[in-house]
């Protein structure tokens, strides 16, 4: 897939150099002001998949491009690969691959929002993401060994997807999506205060459309007041609300055929995580120490 603008041209564009320090200057805000590092940290992540985009997606097929955009949003890659019917010409384990990595983009982003919001927060509270990322890790080699290549008949050359926009940060996005976060922190607070609702409950609801920016909402909020024991829960809740609307869409998807077997592999993941975490937290740690 050929890109609209060679790297090369970027670097010495004054444009990149410009996005670099905006950037850096958001960090150095971000400092004394801790609830805006939202925004350093979405830019931040535009710039990865930037790059990504550029060194990965030359040389790799289909299933780079569902990492890079599950960079942005995951929920947009699964509504993508599963009902537009440019992807309808993929066999069901290329399919299968890319939306497993999709799911392993939102968990390393996850991650990430984790490292920067929460810092030095405890190996614990990074287990549900890092142990269900494994996993899907694990699916996607199992698929790679086990089942063959499709016969796709050029269909990985008829797709031409453009997930990401050839810019190194989209700045509008970065707006967007920081406000959005922005008002969920505010949300919370008046839900918690004035409405009544458990936090675990409105948690769960919005992680069914968004991971990213409840997490980020969660742990900006926390922040504030101290990380506590409660802070599990909510991350429970965030990746049970992203497992059922990721098996939603792929239930409803008109590309794929083989649904259960992705709905299985996506519930598998957050059964595993679940375990994971619950040994290290109960039996594992108090062994070590």
């Amino acid at each position: 897939m050929e890109h609209q603008t060679p790297l090369t041209y970027h670097i010495k564009d004054r444009h990149f150099w410009f996005d670099v320090a905006v950037l850096a200057c958001l960090f150095g805000i971000a400092v004394y002001y801790p609830l805006l590092k939202i925004i350093p940290l979405v830019a931040s992540l535009e710039l990865i998949s930037f790059f990504s985009f550029h060194f990965l997606a030359k040389s790799s097929h289909i299933q780079v491009q569902g990492f890079v955009g599950g960079l942005v949003s995951s929920t947009v890659v699964y509504l993508q690969i599963l009902n537009d019917r440019k992807f309808s010409r993929l066999g069901a384990r290329d399919l299968q691959i890319t939306l497993l990595f999709a799911l392993c983009a939102m968990l390393c982003e996850c991650l990430f929002i984790m490292w920067v919001i929460a810092g030095n927060i405890g190996f614990t509270f990074y287990l549900p993401f890092l142990s269900q990322l494994v996993f899907c890790l694990f699916l996607i080699i199992f698929l790679f060994l086990v089942y063959p290549a499709d016969d796709d008949g050029g269909a990985l050359d008829f797709v031409d997807t453009e997930i990401l926009i050839d810019h190194p940060i989209v700045w509008k996005t970065v707006a967007r999506f920081s406000l959005f976060v922005l008002v969920l922190v505010f949300s919370f607070r008046f839900i918690g205060s004035e409405l009544g609702l458990s936090e675990n409950l409105s948690t769960f609801f919005v992680s069914l459309f968004e991971a990213h920016a409840i997490l980020a909402s969660v742990l900006t909020s926390q922040r504030e007041y101290g990380f506590d024991s409660s802070l599990m829960e909510l991350i429970f809740f965030i990746l049970l609300g992203n497992a059922v609307s990721k098996s939603f869409l792929v239930f409803r998807g008109g590309n794929l055929d083989k649904k259960w077997a992705m709905i299985g592999f996506i519930f598998s993941a957050l059964l595993f995580s679940v375990l994971c975490t619950f040994a290290w937290d109960y039996l594992i740690q108090d062994f070590i120490v």
